[in-house]
This record gives C-alpha cells, sequence and structure tokens, in this order.
C-alpha cells in the first residue's frame, strides 16, 4: 500500500504549521531557487504598508489570475501515454498521481510515474514521448514513491531524491540509464543552480542550510544558496513575516504576510524559481489566522530590479490524488517563463504565465 509520504508534507507546511499552533514560533529557511536583485527599491503600488512596515496580501484560493492559463494536461490511465495512479490514506482510499514533474531545457517534461515504477517523458504538448523503468536495486524496499522533488540539470540529468535513515538517497536519470545511489545527511532537497542541489538538513532545529554534490556524493553547510548564474541568496519564513536576501543586488527585505478577504494575519510556506533575467518567483501557500479554514494561494514576483509584484491568486493546491509533493512551481531552464503544476484527481495539470 502506497502512503502520503509525511517528511515531504512537513517540508511545505512547516511554516504555517507552527504558527497556528501556538507556542514558540520557529524560523524555517525556504530552499528556494533565486538570483540577485540590482536594487531595493520597491514602487508603493505593489505592497500596503502597515506600521512601516511592508506587507503582502496572500489571496484565499480561487480561479487562477487572468495572468495564467492551463498549457498542459496528462490524465491517468491504463496506457503508457498516460499517468498512473496508486492507493494511498487511510485504508488505500486515495488514488494518488505521480510525485510531480519537472520541465527540460527543450520544453518536455520527466514525470515521477511512481504508480507504473518508470520515469515518463512527454512533450510540450503533452504528447508521450517514452518513459525509463526505475530497476529494482534502486526502488527503496521495492517501492517507488520515497523519491521526489524532481529536477532536470544542466547537462539534461534527471534528479530526484528521498529521505533515508540518517542519508539522502539519489536517483538519476542519465543518458537513458537511471542509477541510485546516497549521500550523507538527511537533506530537504529543495533547489539545484544547475549542478549542486541545496536544501535544509531534516532533524535539524536550524534547519541547517545544506549543499549536496550528487556526483561526488557529498554533503556540506552553507552560508547561502546560489542560483543557476552564481548570485547568493536566502529565503526564510517565520510565523507570518517572510524575508528575502540577496546580498550580491543588495537586496534584503522582511515582509509582513497578511490574509486576503479575510484580514489579520497570513502564515505561509515558500516555493520558489528564478527566472534567466534574475527574476525571483514565489508561491505562497498558507493559512488566516483569523480563519483557519481558509486555504490562502497566491503567486509573486520579485524583479531584476527590485520591483516587488502584488500577490496574484492561485487555485487551490491540493486533491485527493496530491501526494503532498512541494514540486508546485517552476521554471523552464533558459528562460523566465514560470509554471505552476498541480496533481488532481483526472491527471496533472500545468498552468504558465502569459507573457505581459
Amino acid at each position: 500500500m502506497r502512503t502520503r509520504p509525511l517528511a515531504s508534507m512537513l517540508l511545505i507546511v512547516a511554516a504555517s504549521a507552527s504558527a497556528c499552533g501556538g507556542g514558540t514560533a520557529t524560523t524555517t529557511s525556504t530552499t528556494v531557487a533565486a538570483t540577485t536583485t540590482t536594487t531595493a527599491t520597491l514602487p508603493t503600488s505593489t505592497t500596503t504598508t502597515v506600521g512601516g512596515g511592508d506587507t503582502l496580501v496572500v489571496p484565499p484560493a480561487g480561479e487562477m489570475a487572468d495572468t495564467w492559463e492551463e498549457s498542459l494536461f496528462v490524465p491517468y490511465g491504463e496506457g503508457d501515454n498516460a499517468l498512473g495512479t496508486a492507493p494511498g490514506g487511510d485504508a488505500g482510499s486515495l488514488d494518488l498521481g505521480p510525485e510531480y514533474g519537472a520541465q527540460a531545457a527543450d520544453g518536455t517534461w520527466w514525470f515521477l510515474d511512481a504508480a507504473k515504477l518508470r520515469i515518463a517523458h512527454f512533450a510540450e504538448d503533452g504528447i508521450f514521448l517514452g518513459s525509463v523503468a526505475v530497476p529494482e536495486d534502486v526502488l527503496v524496499d521495492g517501492v517507488y514513491f520515497q523519491y521526489q522533488l524532481p529536477r532536470v540539470l544542466d547537462d539534461g540529468t534527471v534528479v530526484a531524491t528521498g529521505f533515508g535513515s540518517g542519508d539522502t538517497r539519489v536517483m538519476l536519470l542519465r543518458d537513458g540509464v537511471v542509477m541510485g545511489s546516497t549521500v550523507p545527511r538527511e537533506v530537504g532537497v529543495r533547489v539545484d543552480d544547475g549542478s549542486l542541489l541545496y536544501g535544509s538538513a531534516l532533524g535539524d532545529e536550524s534547519a541547517t542550510p545544506v549543499v549536496v554534490d550528487v556526483n561526488a556524493g557529498t554533503t556540506s553547510d552553507t552560508e547561502w544558496f546560489l542560483a543557476r548564474n552564481g548570485d547568493r541568496f536566502r529565503v526564510t519564513s517565520s510565523r507570518d513575516q517572510l524575508r528575502i536576501e540577496m546580498p550580491d543586488g543588495q537586496f534584503d527585505r522582511t515582509f509582513e504576510l497578511e490574509a486576503g478577504e479575510v484580514g489579520g494575519r497570513a502564515f505561509a510556506s515558500i516555493e520558489a524559481a528564478t527566472g534567466e533575467d534574475g527574476s525571483l518567483h514565489l508561491f505562497l501557500i498558507g493559512l488566516a489566522e483569523d480563519d483557519e479554514s481558509v486555504q490562502l494561494a497566491g503567486y509573486l514576483k520579485v524583479g531584476s530590479d527590485g520591483t516587488v509584484s502584488p500577490v496574484e491568486r492561485v487555485r487551490n493546491p491540493f486533491s485527493p490524488s496530491d501526494p503532498g509533493s512541494p514540486s508546485h512551481l517552476g521554471v523552464r531552464p533558459g528562460t523566465s517563463d514560470p509554471w505552476l503544476m498541480f496533481i488532481d484527481e483526472d491527471g496533472v495539470r500545468v498552468y504558465t504565465r502569459v507573457p505581459a
């Protein structure tokens, strides 16, 4: 029986859960793909000002803003040209979809199709291009779903990671061959610079930032994450605050998070990606303090010139088929074009932002 991967779910809700649950506030270092900005100047039209500080308003989940359009749908089904589902949840009552997918520079998509024990390849328009079976010796106790958080590196290698007992499991698809390995320390991997992976040490109260070299099989502490262009950055969420640091661009701002339409504070976790133009794209998922039944979801862009956009409304990111991995947001490599992926009950949907 397949169950929801609890460890990956905690990564995405840690900031909001600690805040909403009361007690001592914790700071979660969010591993994101970011590039530097050139100025810290923010136009007043992009944020509201409360108590002298910058406030970002995170809207309740709803219909996607008209700046987004559905660009890909891959249904579930029995054939090779469809993705699979596997039982999960209590008594296997849920049909869980794939562990998300990642886009390559050529626009094609690679999905961790756990139910069919393969990495499936689809064209930009959803046409099935082929798949590679995951060999038994790479599986964990004969199952696949431990591998999550897929990404495509600069050399075309597809990478996914999972959590072991004191180590991190790594699955690589390179030159048509799937290989497995481990690296020391349990790391929640969330971003890469095209060759190295970055994340936070699990089981570490300080959420130590860690860099992972999957080729050398090593991990080490790092003060900063590096973007694909080599710029340093750090994004930190703590209760109802979000801090973005980009020292190479002299950008260091802290934002208060407010729940749109409901009012009051918002507690949100963060996913992020970066564009080739230095833009930082953030996906905020959270709850309203004054009404915890309200699901908040929004998209935010920080431009390379330091401008911060209003937070755009995004649909509810969760469904009964969602395995819980924090892999909704990405940017097509070599571009500044963001996408948002959702694992729905009938298939996988991807939305891309309409060019301005």
